[in-house]
């Protein structure tokens, strides 16, 4: 593991105190992941935590509905996860989706980098790419809207 992946993920010796375990069940359930593993071999501890799907509140049609940008019909594609945001296909050096491409529902469209981990971006609609508001290399967070498609 190098430097900048110990950073990223501490080393513990110890369960964490169940007010840690409660804030990192809700950032996993923010993220949209499911479940996270912690192990320290060396002292014989593992913790895993999974989570289900935060609940919203909305009914479920509605909560899994695709976003529209206010007023004017698009439907903005949004991270799922934090990280440095990248446009281009890291082994074509080609764009993913410039502004005129037709996607489809699920398409990749972007990919969000930390260290080594690469997140997906993926539509949430099938149509058209209309804008595309995030900037390319920026950290960008949870939720953040990237793009707006046009739906077919």
């Amino acid at each position: 593991m190098n430097n900048r992946s110990e950073q990223l993920v501490p080393h513990f010796d110890r369960l964490p105190e169940p007010e840690q375990i409660t804030q990192m069940a809700t950032w996993l359930a923010q993220a949209g992941l499911d479940s996270l593993e912690l192990t320290n071999e060396a002292a014989g501890l593992k913790l895993r935590i999974r989570v289900g799907q935060a609940d919203t509140g909305l009914p479920a049609a509605q909560a899994a509905a695709p976003q529209a940008h206010a007023g004017a019909g698009h439907v903005a594609v949004r991270t799922p996860y934090f990280g440095h945001l990248c446009l281009t296909h890291p082994l074509r050096d080609a764009p993913f989706a410039p502004v005129g491409t037709k996607v489809a529902q699920g398409d990749v469209v972007a990919l969000l980098t930390l260290d080594s981990l690469q997140v997906p971006v993926t539509t949430p609609a099938a149509g058209t790419v209309v804008d595309v508001v995030g900037q390319p290399g920026a950290l960008v967070g949870y939720g953040a809207t990237v793009m707006h498609i046009q739906p077919d």
